[in-house]
Protein backbone atom coordinates (compact mmCIF):
# COMPACT_ATOMS: atom_id res chain seq x y z
CA UNK A 1 0.00 0.00 0.00
CA UNK A 2 2.74 2.45 1.02
CA UNK A 3 4.69 1.62 -2.14
CA UNK A 4 1.70 2.52 -4.31
CA UNK A 5 1.17 5.75 -2.40
CA UNK A 6 4.75 6.87 -2.76
CA UNK A 7 5.74 5.54 -6.18
CA UNK A 8 7.69 8.24 -7.93
CA UNK A 9 7.31 10.61 -4.99
CA UNK A 10 4.02 11.95 -3.72
CA UNK A 11 4.24 15.66 -3.00
CA UNK A 12 4.82 18.20 -5.75
CA UNK A 13 5.22 21.91 -5.33
CA UNK A 14 3.19 23.85 -7.92
CA UNK A 15 5.04 26.44 -9.98
CA UNK A 16 3.98 29.13 -12.36
CA UNK A 17 5.86 27.82 -15.40
CA UNK A 18 2.96 25.50 -16.14
CA UNK A 19 0.80 28.44 -17.16
CA UNK A 20 2.86 30.80 -19.24
CA UNK A 21 6.45 31.78 -19.84
CA UNK A 22 8.39 33.99 -17.46
CA UNK A 23 8.41 36.76 -20.06
CA UNK A 24 4.62 37.10 -19.75
CA UNK A 25 4.79 37.38 -15.98
CA UNK A 26 7.61 39.90 -16.15
CA UNK A 27 5.53 42.03 -18.50
CA UNK A 28 2.50 42.03 -16.23
CA UNK A 29 4.54 42.87 -13.15
CA UNK A 30 6.34 45.62 -15.04
CA UNK A 31 2.93 47.21 -15.61
CA UNK A 32 2.24 46.97 -11.89
CA UNK A 33 5.63 48.49 -11.11
CA UNK A 34 4.84 51.47 -13.36
CA UNK A 35 1.50 52.02 -11.66
CA UNK A 36 2.92 51.63 -8.15
CA UNK A 37 6.13 53.62 -8.02
CA UNK A 38 8.80 52.58 -5.54
CA UNK A 39 12.31 53.55 -4.65
CA UNK A 40 14.80 53.03 -1.86
CA UNK A 41 15.07 55.77 0.71
CA UNK A 42 18.14 57.89 0.01
CA UNK A 43 18.55 59.54 3.38
CA UNK A 44 17.71 59.11 7.07
CA UNK A 45 14.88 61.62 6.92
CA UNK A 46 13.01 59.69 4.21
CA UNK A 47 13.64 56.42 6.03
CA UNK A 48 12.30 57.82 9.29
CA UNK A 49 9.17 59.21 7.61
CA UNK A 50 8.52 55.89 5.84
CA UNK A 51 8.83 53.84 9.02
CA UNK A 52 6.67 56.31 10.94
CA UNK A 53 3.96 56.27 8.25
CA UNK A 54 3.90 52.48 8.11
CA UNK A 55 3.47 52.30 11.88
CA UNK A 56 0.95 55.10 12.39
CA UNK A 57 -1.14 54.84 9.21
CA UNK A 58 -0.80 51.20 8.20
CA UNK A 59 -0.72 49.52 11.61
CA UNK A 60 2.65 47.78 11.24
CA UNK A 61 4.84 47.01 14.23
CA UNK A 62 8.22 48.70 14.49
CA UNK A 63 10.06 45.61 13.24
CA UNK A 64 7.61 45.11 10.38
CA UNK A 65 7.87 48.77 9.38
CA UNK A 66 11.66 48.68 9.32
CA UNK A 67 11.57 45.53 7.18
CA UNK A 68 9.03 46.96 4.71
CA UNK A 69 10.89 50.27 4.52
CA UNK A 70 13.74 48.42 2.80
CA UNK A 71 11.39 47.74 -0.13
CA UNK A 72 9.82 51.16 -0.63
CA UNK A 73 10.22 54.80 0.24
CA UNK A 74 7.30 57.06 1.15
CA UNK A 75 8.35 60.63 0.42
CA UNK A 76 4.90 62.16 0.80
CA UNK A 77 1.66 61.00 2.41
CA UNK A 78 -0.43 62.06 -0.60
CA UNK A 79 -0.36 58.79 -2.61
CA UNK A 80 -0.56 56.34 0.29
CA UNK A 81 -3.29 58.39 1.98
CA UNK A 82 -5.43 58.11 -1.17
CA UNK A 83 -4.83 54.35 -1.37
CA UNK A 84 -5.65 53.79 2.30
CA UNK A 85 -8.81 55.87 2.04
CA UNK A 86 -10.00 53.74 -0.87
CA UNK A 87 -9.16 50.50 0.91
CA UNK A 88 -11.08 51.59 4.02
CA UNK A 89 -14.11 52.40 1.89
CA UNK A 90 -14.03 48.81 0.64
CA UNK A 91 -13.96 47.19 4.06
CA UNK A 92 -10.24 46.97 4.78
CA UNK A 93 -9.69 47.26 8.52
CA UNK A 94 -6.36 48.35 9.97
CA UNK A 95 -5.47 44.69 10.51
CA UNK A 96 -6.26 43.86 6.88
CA UNK A 97 -4.28 46.86 5.64
CA UNK A 98 -1.21 45.91 7.66
CA UNK A 99 -1.30 42.34 6.25
CA UNK A 100 -1.69 43.64 2.72
CA UNK A 101 1.15 46.17 3.03
CA UNK A 102 3.53 43.57 4.50
CA UNK A 103 2.89 41.20 1.59
CA UNK A 104 2.58 43.77 -1.20
CA UNK A 105 4.26 46.99 -0.01
CA UNK A 106 4.15 48.86 -3.32
CA UNK A 107 0.36 48.79 -3.38
CA UNK A 108 0.17 51.86 -1.15
CA UNK A 109 2.14 53.87 -3.71
CA UNK A 110 -0.25 53.23 -6.59
CA UNK A 111 -0.79 56.18 -8.88
CA UNK A 112 -4.41 57.21 -9.25
CA UNK A 113 -5.93 54.42 -7.12
CA UNK A 114 -9.40 55.30 -8.39
CA UNK A 115 -8.24 54.24 -11.86
CA UNK A 116 -6.01 51.31 -10.89
CA UNK A 117 -7.25 49.63 -7.70
CA UNK A 118 -10.89 50.75 -7.71
CA UNK A 119 -11.90 48.97 -10.96
CA UNK A 120 -10.45 45.70 -9.68
CA UNK A 121 -12.31 45.93 -6.37
CA UNK A 122 -15.51 46.84 -8.17
CA UNK A 123 -15.11 43.92 -10.54
CA UNK A 124 -14.92 41.37 -7.74
CA UNK A 125 -17.96 42.93 -6.09
CA UNK A 126 -19.83 42.82 -9.40
CA UNK A 127 -19.46 39.04 -9.73
CA UNK A 128 -20.79 38.50 -6.21
CA UNK A 129 -17.85 38.57 -3.80
CA UNK A 130 -19.13 40.11 -0.51
CA UNK A 131 -17.38 43.37 0.38
CA UNK A 132 -16.19 42.20 3.82
CA UNK A 133 -14.95 38.90 2.43
CA UNK A 134 -13.16 40.63 -0.44
CA UNK A 135 -11.13 42.70 1.99
CA UNK A 136 -10.25 39.68 4.11
CA UNK A 137 -9.20 37.54 1.16
CA UNK A 138 -7.14 40.24 -0.54
CA UNK A 139 -5.34 40.99 2.71
CA UNK A 140 -4.23 37.35 2.83
CA UNK A 141 -3.48 37.07 -0.88
CA UNK A 142 -3.11 40.57 -2.38
CA UNK A 143 -0.99 39.52 -5.33
CA UNK A 144 -3.96 39.46 -7.69
CA UNK A 145 -3.92 43.25 -7.41
CA UNK A 146 -0.63 43.26 -9.34
CA UNK A 147 -2.38 42.22 -12.52
CA UNK A 148 -4.17 44.11 -15.22
CA UNK A 149 -7.95 43.92 -14.95
CA UNK A 150 -8.38 43.76 -18.71
CA UNK A 151 -5.48 41.48 -19.63
CA UNK A 152 -5.35 39.13 -16.67
CA UNK A 153 -8.15 39.24 -14.08
CA UNK A 154 -11.07 39.28 -16.51
CA UNK A 155 -9.56 36.55 -18.74
CA UNK A 156 -9.08 34.42 -15.62
CA UNK A 157 -12.71 35.06 -14.69
CA UNK A 158 -13.90 34.17 -18.20
CA UNK A 159 -11.95 30.91 -18.14
CA UNK A 160 -13.33 29.93 -14.74
CA UNK A 161 -16.87 30.97 -15.68
CA UNK A 162 -16.71 28.82 -18.81
CA UNK A 163 -15.31 25.89 -16.86
CA UNK A 164 -17.59 26.11 -13.82
CA UNK A 165 -20.75 27.52 -15.40
CA UNK A 166 -21.80 30.30 -13.03
CA UNK A 167 -20.64 33.37 -11.12
CA UNK A 168 -21.59 31.62 -7.88
CA UNK A 169 -19.08 28.88 -8.52
CA UNK A 170 -16.41 31.36 -9.62
CA UNK A 171 -16.93 33.28 -6.38
CA UNK A 172 -16.60 30.03 -4.42
CA UNK A 173 -13.26 29.42 -6.12
CA UNK A 174 -12.14 32.95 -5.23
CA UNK A 175 -13.16 32.49 -1.60
CA UNK A 176 -11.29 29.20 -1.32
CA UNK A 177 -8.27 30.08 -3.45
CA UNK A 178 -7.85 33.73 -4.52
CA UNK A 179 -4.60 32.69 -6.21
CA UNK A 180 -6.74 31.25 -9.01
CA UNK A 181 -6.97 34.86 -10.23
CA UNK A 182 -3.20 35.21 -10.02
CA UNK A 183 -2.77 32.94 -13.04
CA UNK A 184 -3.24 33.11 -16.77
CA UNK A 185 -5.31 30.22 -18.07
CA UNK A 186 -5.03 30.98 -21.78
CA UNK A 187 -2.73 28.02 -22.43
CA UNK A 188 -4.01 25.72 -19.68
CA UNK A 189 -6.97 23.44 -19.22
CA UNK A 190 -7.00 20.40 -16.95
CA UNK A 191 -10.63 19.56 -17.64
CA UNK A 192 -9.89 17.31 -20.66
CA UNK A 193 -7.17 15.44 -18.75
CA UNK A 194 -9.76 14.04 -16.36
CA UNK A 195 -12.60 13.81 -18.86
CA UNK A 196 -10.53 11.74 -21.26
CA UNK A 197 -9.79 9.28 -18.46
CA UNK A 198 -13.51 8.77 -17.90
CA UNK A 199 -14.11 11.00 -14.89
CA UNK A 200 -17.71 12.31 -15.02
CA UNK A 201 -18.02 16.07 -15.56
CA UNK A 202 -19.99 16.48 -12.33
CA UNK A 203 -17.14 14.92 -10.37
CA UNK A 204 -14.56 17.11 -12.08
CA UNK A 205 -16.53 20.19 -11.07
CA UNK A 206 -16.83 18.82 -7.54
CA UNK A 207 -13.05 18.40 -7.37
CA UNK A 208 -12.28 21.90 -8.62
CA UNK A 209 -14.93 23.49 -6.44
CA UNK A 210 -13.71 21.76 -3.29
CA UNK A 211 -10.05 22.38 -4.00
CA UNK A 212 -9.47 25.06 -6.64
CA UNK A 213 -5.70 24.71 -6.29
CA UNK A 214 -6.06 21.45 -8.21
CA UNK A 215 -6.47 23.72 -11.22
CA UNK A 216 -2.88 24.80 -10.71
CA UNK A 217 -1.26 21.40 -11.03
CA UNK A 218 0.62 20.55 -14.18
CA UNK A 219 -0.94 17.98 -16.48
CA UNK A 220 1.90 15.60 -15.70
CA UNK A 221 1.42 15.85 -11.98
CA UNK A 222 -2.32 15.45 -12.18
CA UNK A 223 -1.80 12.37 -14.36
CA UNK A 224 0.45 10.86 -11.66
CA UNK A 225 -2.32 11.20 -9.07
CA UNK A 226 -4.93 9.81 -11.45
CA UNK A 227 -2.77 6.80 -12.28
CA UNK A 228 -2.06 6.18 -8.61
CA UNK A 229 -5.75 6.32 -7.67
CA UNK A 230 -6.57 3.86 -10.47
CA UNK A 231 -3.79 1.53 -9.36
CA UNK A 232 -5.09 1.58 -5.80
CA UNK A 233 -8.48 0.36 -6.98
CA UNK A 234 -10.68 3.47 -6.98
CA UNK A 235 -13.60 3.49 -9.43
CA UNK A 236 -13.12 6.39 -11.87
CA UNK A 237 -16.87 6.85 -12.23
CA UNK A 238 -17.40 7.47 -8.50
CA UNK A 239 -17.03 10.72 -6.57
CA UNK A 240 -14.64 9.00 -4.17
CA UNK A 241 -12.14 8.80 -7.06
CA UNK A 242 -11.68 12.59 -7.22
CA UNK A 243 -11.66 12.73 -3.42
CA UNK A 244 -8.70 10.33 -3.51
CA UNK A 245 -6.92 12.54 -6.05
CA UNK A 246 -7.50 15.53 -3.80
CA UNK A 247 -6.05 13.72 -0.78
CA UNK A 248 -3.06 12.39 -2.72
CA UNK A 249 -2.20 15.88 -3.95
CA UNK A 250 -1.94 17.13 -0.36
CA UNK A 251 0.06 14.26 1.17
CA UNK A 252 3.83 14.23 1.47
CA UNK A 253 5.57 10.89 1.69
CA UNK A 254 6.79 11.51 5.24
CA UNK A 255 3.36 12.65 6.42
CA UNK A 256 1.73 9.58 4.92
CA UNK A 257 4.27 7.25 6.54
CA UNK A 258 3.65 8.73 9.99
CA UNK A 259 -0.11 8.29 9.67
CA UNK A 260 0.22 4.71 8.46
CA UNK A 261 2.46 4.03 11.46
CA UNK A 262 -0.33 5.29 13.72
CA UNK A 263 -2.77 2.83 12.15
CA UNK A 264 -0.31 -0.04 12.49
CA UNK A 265 0.25 0.87 16.14
CA UNK A 266 -3.43 0.22 16.81
CA UNK A 267 -3.55 -3.10 15.02
CA UNK A 268 -4.33 -2.31 11.39
CA UNK A 269 -2.87 -4.62 8.78
CA UNK A 270 -1.82 -3.41 5.32
CA UNK A 271 -5.14 -4.75 4.07
CA UNK A 272 -6.98 -2.73 6.74
CA UNK A 273 -5.17 0.46 5.70
CA UNK A 274 -6.03 -0.16 2.05
CA UNK A 275 -9.67 -0.85 2.94
CA UNK A 276 -9.94 2.32 5.00
CA UNK A 277 -8.44 4.53 2.30
CA UNK A 278 -10.66 3.06 -0.41
CA UNK A 279 -13.77 3.65 1.69
CA UNK A 280 -12.85 7.09 3.06
CA UNK A 281 -9.76 8.72 1.53
CA UNK A 282 -10.11 11.70 3.88
CA UNK A 283 -9.05 9.50 6.81
CA UNK A 284 -5.50 10.08 5.55
CA UNK A 285 -6.04 13.85 5.72
CA UNK A 286 -6.76 13.84 9.46
CA UNK A 287 -4.01 15.05 11.77
CA UNK A 288 -1.84 12.49 13.54
CA UNK A 289 -3.05 13.91 16.86
CA UNK A 290 -6.70 13.34 15.97
CA UNK A 291 -6.05 9.86 14.57
CA UNK A 292 -4.15 8.79 17.68
CA UNK A 293 -6.75 10.19 20.08
CA UNK A 294 -9.70 8.57 18.31
CA UNK A 295 -7.95 5.24 17.73
CA UNK A 296 -6.76 5.14 21.34
CA UNK A 297 -10.28 5.63 22.64
CA UNK A 298 -12.13 3.39 20.19
CA UNK A 299 -9.68 0.47 20.25
CA UNK A 300 -8.00 0.57 23.66
CA UNK A 301 -10.69 2.15 25.82
CA UNK A 302 -14.02 1.30 24.23
CA UNK A 303 -12.93 -2.12 23.02
CA UNK A 304 -13.60 -1.91 19.26
CA UNK A 305 -11.83 -4.36 17.01
CA UNK A 306 -9.30 -2.50 14.81
CA UNK A 307 -10.75 -4.16 11.69
CA UNK A 308 -14.21 -2.75 12.46
CA UNK A 309 -12.80 0.78 12.60
CA UNK A 310 -10.95 0.17 9.32
CA UNK A 311 -14.22 -0.86 7.67
CA UNK A 312 -15.87 2.35 8.89
CA UNK A 313 -13.03 4.90 8.75
CA UNK A 314 -15.35 7.91 8.56
CA UNK A 315 -15.86 7.61 12.32
CA UNK A 316 -12.25 8.69 12.80
CA UNK A 317 -13.22 12.14 11.53
CA UNK A 318 -15.77 12.72 14.30
CA UNK A 319 -15.07 14.92 17.31
CA UNK A 320 -13.89 12.76 20.20
CA UNK A 321 -15.23 14.87 23.08
CA UNK A 322 -18.41 16.17 21.47
CA UNK A 323 -19.61 13.09 19.59
CA UNK A 324 -17.68 9.87 20.10
CA UNK A 325 -17.28 9.78 23.90
CA UNK A 326 -20.78 11.06 24.84
CA UNK A 327 -22.52 8.58 22.53
CA UNK A 328 -20.35 5.68 23.60
CA UNK A 329 -21.00 6.50 27.23
CA UNK A 330 -24.76 6.43 26.74
CA UNK A 331 -24.57 3.21 24.74
CA UNK A 332 -22.39 1.63 27.40
CA UNK A 333 -24.86 2.51 30.17
CA UNK A 334 -27.80 1.11 28.22
CA UNK A 335 -25.87 -2.05 27.34
CA UNK A 336 -24.79 -2.79 30.90
CA UNK A 337 -28.33 -2.25 32.19
CA UNK A 338 -29.60 -4.69 29.58
CA UNK A 339 -31.79 -2.08 27.91
CA UNK A 340 -30.14 -1.87 24.48
CA UNK A 341 -27.43 -4.00 22.93
CA UNK A 342 -24.38 -2.39 21.32
CA UNK A 343 -24.24 -4.10 17.95
CA UNK A 344 -22.45 -1.55 15.80
CA UNK A 345 -20.26 1.35 16.88
CA UNK A 346 -20.38 2.78 13.36
CA UNK A 347 -24.18 2.99 13.39
CA UNK A 348 -24.02 4.48 16.86
CA UNK A 349 -21.71 7.26 15.70
CA UNK A 350 -23.00 7.91 12.18
CA UNK A 351 -26.65 8.74 12.93
CA UNK A 352 -27.62 12.40 13.34
CA UNK A 353 -27.82 14.01 16.77
CA UNK A 354 -31.59 14.15 16.51
CA UNK A 355 -31.89 10.43 15.73
CA UNK A 356 -29.41 9.48 18.45
CA UNK A 357 -31.16 11.49 21.16
CA UNK A 358 -34.55 9.99 20.26
CA UNK A 359 -33.33 6.40 20.01
CA UNK A 360 -30.89 6.35 22.92
CA UNK A 361 -31.96 9.00 25.42
CA UNK A 362 -35.63 9.98 25.08
CA UNK A 363 -36.67 6.35 24.64
CA UNK A 364 -35.00 5.30 27.90
CA UNK A 365 -35.33 8.42 30.06
CA UNK A 366 -37.79 6.70 32.41
CA UNK A 367 -35.47 3.74 32.93
CA UNK A 368 -32.33 5.91 33.32
CA UNK A 369 -33.37 9.46 34.33
CA UNK A 370 -29.74 10.65 34.48
CA UNK A 371 -29.04 9.55 30.89
CA UNK A 372 -29.26 13.06 29.42
CA UNK A 373 -26.89 14.43 32.06
CA UNK A 374 -24.46 11.62 31.29
CA UNK A 375 -24.67 12.50 27.60
CA UNK A 376 -24.06 16.19 28.35
CA UNK A 377 -21.16 15.38 30.63
CA UNK A 378 -22.82 16.72 33.78
CA UNK A 379 -22.49 13.49 35.76
CA UNK A 380 -20.03 10.60 35.78
CA UNK A 381 -21.41 7.37 34.28
CA UNK A 382 -21.61 4.31 36.58
CA UNK A 383 -19.67 2.14 34.09
CA UNK A 384 -16.10 1.27 33.15
CA UNK A 385 -14.80 2.17 29.70
CA UNK A 386 -13.05 -0.96 28.55
CA UNK A 387 -15.53 -3.35 27.00
CA UNK A 388 -15.31 -7.11 27.09
CA UNK A 389 -17.34 -7.29 23.90
CA UNK A 390 -15.44 -8.17 20.72
CA UNK A 391 -18.13 -7.64 18.11
CA UNK A 392 -18.55 -3.85 18.13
Amino acid sequence: MFAIFCRGGLKFTPNRCIFVGQQFWATKYTVFARLCSSSVCENASEKTFTVSYLINSCGLSSNEAVSVSKKLCIKSPQKPDAVLELLREYGFTKAYISKLVIKLPNVILCKCPNQTLLPKLEFFLSIGVPRSVLARKLSVFPFVLRHSLKDSIIPSYNYLKTLLGSDERVVTVFLRAPMAFDCCWAEWNLFPVLKERGVPESNILYLFMCQPTMLMLSKGRLTVYVDRAVEMGFDISKTVFVVAIRVLSNLSESNLKRKMDVFRKYGWSESDISTAFLRCPFCMSLSEKKLMANMEFLVNEFGCKPVHVARNPVILSYNLDKRIKPRCLVAKVLDEKGLKNMNSVSTLLKVTDEVFVKSHIVKYEKDVPELLDIYLGKVEPPVKWVSSRSNI
